[in-house]
């Protein structure tokens, strides 16, 4: 059996990236990382309901569409499709390690409970 790395806010090492994607080590959230993420989460809800101004990648179009708002009933929906848009692509396909490096970087970088916070307190 692995072990666990807990995902926190500590930098990951080249020994510590090596045994997540070599050698198997399975990933868990860290508790400090899940209240992080979960306050983050409360933030962005309370900020949404409280704010009527489109607000760029939560309840807005990506790209030429930044300043058109989504209703709250399709965000699920836009999400949903984000996610398939960056599902595809084109070439070779990506090595399972390449592929593996890219979500511990992308958990990791979630990890600080900091998505969005900019975004919604530099803005006037």
């Amino acid at each position: 059996m692995s072990a666990i790395h807990f995902i926190d806010t500590n930098p990951l090492d080249l020994t510590t990236i090596q045994a997540i994607i070599f050698e198997g080590k399975k990933l868990a959230l860290s508790t400090s990382t899940q209240d992080k993420i979960n306050a983050c989460r409360l933030f962005l809800d309370e900020k949404t309901k409280s704010i009527s101004k489109p607000l760029y990648g939560i309840n807005t179009g990506f790209g030429a569409l930044y300043n058109v708002k989504i209703s709250d009933n399709n965000l699920q929906k836009l999400q949903e499709n984000l996610v398939k848009t960056h599902a595809c692509g084109t070439g070779e396909e990506v090595p399972k390690e390449i592929v593996k490096l890219m979500l511990l970087f992308k958990i990791q970088s979630l990890s600080y409970g900091h998505s969005g916070n900019n975004n919604l307190l530099t803005r006037p």
